[in-house]
């Protein structure tokens, strides 16, 4: 499949952890080579028929040609071209990657926060349930000695009625 520049400017790829997928990549420029290889071939084959049509010095009727090729860029143009086209693919992948490590810090700021947030909340809970742990020990001691002075007054009753029946 030849590759277009709007194919070039509209290519998106996957980022994967280390930046973008290198598969990716390799593949879309193997395409572009072999794009500009092509085109290579085919301006050299057009610039032979041209030598040999003008060495035959042979008029060709109107007819016989061929509708004019778009101008194709000379060898040191197309390598121009394609240093152009990596240095954007650069520049673009540099963006990508800065935003990507900004958004990266942004989410270790959020949960950063989070935690610090969540670390404050059972901070709190703890307080509170160990205000409730306390508020209960204190209620079972009273309830304990209450209990015991039941206990003490009923014995003491016992032993002080147990002397009207001897």
């Amino acid at each position: 499949m030849a590759v277009t520049v709007d194919m070039i400017v509209e290519k998106v790829f996957r980022l994967t952890p280390n930046g973008y997928s290198q598969e990716e990549v390799n593949a879309f420029l193997d395409e572009i080579c072999d794009t500009i290889e092509a085109m290579q071939a085919e301006m050299s084959a057009l610039q032979d028929r041209l030598q040999k049509a003008e060495s035959a010095a042979v008029p060709v009727p109107f007819s016989a040609v061929p509708a004019p090729a778009p101008v194709e860029p000379k060898k040191e143009e197309a390598s121009e071209a394609a240093q152009k086209l990596l240095a954007k693919a650069q520049k673009v992948y540099d963006e990508m990657i800065a935003d990507a490590k900004a958004e990266a810090d942004d989410i270790l700021q959020n949960a950063a926060a989070r935690a610090d947030q969540s670390i404050v909340d059972l901070e709190e809970k703890r307080k509170t349930l160990e205000n409730v742990v306390e508020s209960l020990k204190e209620s079972a001691q009273d309830y304990r000695a209450r209990f015991q002075r039941l206990i003490e007054e009923q014995q003491h009753m016992l032993n002080t009625e147990s002397a009207l029946f001897e």
